[in-house]
């Protein structure tokens, strides 16, 4: 297998939650998705914990390493990952509480390239640590190569539109193929859902818009579930990671094809 040669969890709920009510305070809106390397996450202050490129911030970065060591406890996986660019770090994955979720346990090996999704964190006298909503493990050798590409186009993107001042979108500026993945890795994610999250999350990767999907928009083209099935596969998948607000708490994008 060729995973065993070289080569999602839970998110504070203060970063990612569902759509909010009237009476709920609004969560941070998370619009960046960030592609860096474990070097450029150790290099931010020690009580930083949002990555900025040039004007560009993030509150969500991607990086993808090999997996040094892996310490499974009741309710969450601590990784040690290296990318070969600085110290290693820890990614802590919480597990849900289903048996499909702590099937997560066994996903990710030792001595695997796996691709990490999540928010950068910091703990006192510790350094940064990232809190992953999602790790899994590369298809192909070929998306290191990518994701290295990634990291240097962000970087130079950014310059060269800071030099363009007065503003630009920076969600612009992240590579396309960010948003692209096998089918096979979204199948074999979606097979760890109920078929109304499944519908529902399927839909969301769907749209192509930037902004990504109204939820009233998902009413009407899953009009084979009610709004309070939609309405709990959306607090669902956002809790899990599987998902992000963008513009506002009713427009959805997918995490796992960052």
């Amino acid at each position: 297998m060729w995973n065993s040669m070289g080569d999602g969890g839970f998110l504070n709920s203060s970063t990612i939650n569902s759509p909010s009510t009237s009476e709920k305070k609004k969560p941070e809106r998370i619009t960046n998705v960030v592609p860096c390397t474990i070097a450029q996450i150790h290099s931010l202050p020690d009580t930083e914990e949002t990555l900025s490129i040039g004007s560009m911030s993030a509150k969500i970065v991607t990086f993808v390493g090999v997996v040094t060591k892996t310490d499974a406890q009741t309710t969450k996986i601590t990784y040690v990952f290296t990318d070969h660019t600085g110290p290693s770090i820890d990614v802590q994955l919480w597990l849900g509480e289903t048996e499909e979720q702590n099937k997560k346990v066994h996903e990710i090996e030792e001595n695997c390239y796996a691709r990490v999704t999540g928010a950068v964190r910091t703990l006192k006298g510790k350094g940064h640590h990232v809190i992953a909503f999602n790790v899994r493990p590369l298809q192909h050798l070929n998306e290191l190569t990518m994701h290295i590409a990634e990291v240097i186009h962000t970087s130079m993107s950014v310059a060269v539109m800071d030099k363009q001042k007065p503003s630009f979108n920076s969600n612009s500026l992240l590579p396309s193929g960010m948003m692209e993945s096998s089918t096979d890795t979204f199948d074999a994610a979606s097979r760890k859902l109920t078929k109304p999250q499944q519908l529902v999350k399927h839909a969301i990767i769907n749209c192509k818009d930037e902004q990504g999907i109204d939820v009233r928009e998902l009413y009407n083209n899953l009009q084979s579930l009610n709004r309070q099935t939609i309405q709990e596969a959306l607090d669902f998948l956002s809790n899990e990671g599987h998902i992000y607000s963008t513009i506002d708490e009713d427009h959805y994008k997918s995490t796992d094809y960052v």
